[in-house]
């Protein structure tokens, strides 16, 4: 089992790392330097990629090996996953080998070996350094240079790896959270494997949604928040790079999702989670989240909102003018919200974060911890429906400030609802989770809505001489949504009270599929 972290750094930085004061002092014997070619291979339809397998061959300083790597997980930087690793007397696979490993099976088939061939290559000079800690960890650093090459197409490489040989993760954390102080670096979520594969497809990159998350019911209640929080940190890491690269709208609003799920997640386990460890990074993952979301307003403003009432004025200059002001304003949002994204208070975050999940230190002794984790996740389930019922009450005299706690209520039922669903039929989950959905989907347009009048102030004080002309349409076209909306929310509200709640058996206990 491989355990790194991978952090990511400018190539003069990668020089400072390998002089750092901390590593030095961590040092043990000498560092090498070597040259590292690799070959990854595939077939024509990519047999290993959707089995979640890396299959390559690497010279190491004249040394061939070749290795099998299953997909694993990667969240915080920290990259786990099934490694094997054979010597061997040139560059050609032996399938022999491969057949000792759980995979056999796959590669058995002669019509996969085949069709094997190379898909990419990985050039880079990699210096190795041996890392002891003071508890009696151990560690080897890795600091590479170069490039993974797909036909013409290259992608340079400059990162540092920190493999744990023995003892606590923690210490990796630890010690890139004191690196963070002197050098400017971010956490790696791609492997060299995974970024080989998207040159060969010559495809551009496209924003991630969450992964699906598998649960084991005979589980602890600590797995399961370690495994939740780790989907939701991947999903977040996996969009930062087009966020900040700024050319789909959408890379915003996987990273506001996976935000949301994330806090939802604490929301759930709260009860059995060391608040003092965890507030500190609670209070930075609001702070540090109310950039971005001031961004996802804006730009559902100007690019859905605002579309609408320009495609039926499309000859009006006044609302030209409007427009044009607003998406100034949304792109000085955006650039606020990347320089969050880009800073190291965000580093720290998700370094802090993968800290203490490593540490082991979520789940103390408490009376729930001993619990089941299906009767556990049942009456988490229950209370989030009590209080979705509760705010749902009396639905047409809510305003916009009971609509948009009743749209959260609904949100961290739907987060909890995905989170646990693999515990339960499928048949059962899908249409609640379903009806779950559409009542958001309204509560979304209302929370839009609303959310306009909100802007609009900050639209006026920023015009030379505000048009309340324009500025009474937009407030016309608030009204006039709400009223179309409450309509389509009672009967989402209702089609939803219609679905039986999927943790309850007929006979009103939860049942597992």
């Amino acid at each position: 089992m491989e355990t790194e972290l991978k952090l990511l750094l400018a190539p003069q930085d990668l020089r400072r790392l390998r002089r750092d004061p901390r590593i030095k002092a961590l040092q043990q014997g000498r560092a090498s330097t070597r040259r590292v070619h690799s070959v990854y291979y595939d077939t024509p339809e990519r047999a290993l990629l959707r089995a979640g397998l890396a299959l390559r061959l690497r010279c190491d300083g004249g040394r061939w090996l070749q290795t099998l790597k299953t997909e694993g997980r990667a969240a915080a930087g920290l990259h786990v996953r099934e490694e094997w690793e054979w010597p061997l007397p040139g560059e050609a696979l032996d399938f022999g080998l491969l057949a000792t490993t759980p995979e056999a099976k796959l590669f058995r088939a002669p019509s996969l070996r085949a069709k094997l061939a190379p898909v990419f290559r990985t050039e880079f000079e990699r210096t190795r350094l041996r890392l002891g800690f003071a508890d009696g960890s151990l560690a080897e650093l890795c600091l590479d240079s170069g490039h993974v090459r797909s036909g013409r197409r290259a992608s340079a490489i400059s990162e540092a790896e920190i493999e744990l040989l023995a003892g606590s993760p923690a210490r990796l954390y630890e010690l890139a959270l004191e690196l963070l102080e002197r050098l400017p670096l971010r956490l790696g979520q791609a492997s060299k494997a995974e970024r080989g594969y998207a040159l060969a497809r010559k495809e551009p990159a496209c924003p991630v949604k969450a992964a699906q998350l598998e649960l084991d019911g005979r589980g602890s209640v600590a797995a399961a928040f370690t495994t939740i929080m780790h989907n939701c940190m991947a999903q977040v890491q996996a969009n930062e790079v087009g966020f900040l690269a700024g050319k789909d709208p959408e890379y915003l609003h996987q990273v506001r999702v996976a935000l949301r799920r994330l806090r939802a997640c604490f929301s759930l386990f709260k009860n059995v989670i060391p608040q003092a460890a965890f507030a500190p990074v609670m209070v930075q993952l609001k702070e540090q989240g109310a950039a971005l979301g001031r961004a996802r307003d804006w730009d559902v403003f100007v690019h859905e909102t605002l579309r609408a009432l320009r495609e039926q004025r499309a000859d009006e200059s006044a609302v030209i003018a409007f427009e044009r002001r607003c998406a100034r304003l949304g792109r000085a949002h955006l650039r606020a919200a990347q320089g969050v994204v880009a800073s190291p208070a965000w580093q720290r975050l998700w370094l802090e974060l993968g800290r203490l999940l490593a540490e082991g230190v979520s789940m103390p002794e408490h009376a729930a911890f001993s619990l089941p984790l299906e009767g556990f996740v049942a009456s988490l389930l229950q209370q989030r429906e009590a209080t979705l019922q509760k705010r749902g009450q009396r639905l047409q005299e809510l305003d916009a400030a009971g609509r948009h706690r009743l749209r959260i209520a609904a949100k961290k039922l739907r987060y909890a609802a995905e989170f646990f669903a693999t515990l339960f039929p499928k048949r059962r989950v899908r249409p609640y989770v379903q009806s779950l959905a559409g009542m958001q989907e309204v509560l979304g347009r209302l929370n839009d809505a609303a959310t306009l009048l909100r802007l609009l102030p900050e639209v006026a004080a920023g015009a030379r001489a505000p048009d309340a002309r324009v500025s009474g349409m937009m407030q016309g076209w608030s009204a006039a949504s709400t009223h179309l909306q409450l309509d389509a929310l009672g009967r989402a509200r209702d089609h939803w009270q219609r679905q039986k709640p999927f943790w309850k058996s007929p006979h009103g206990n939860s049942e597992r599929g």
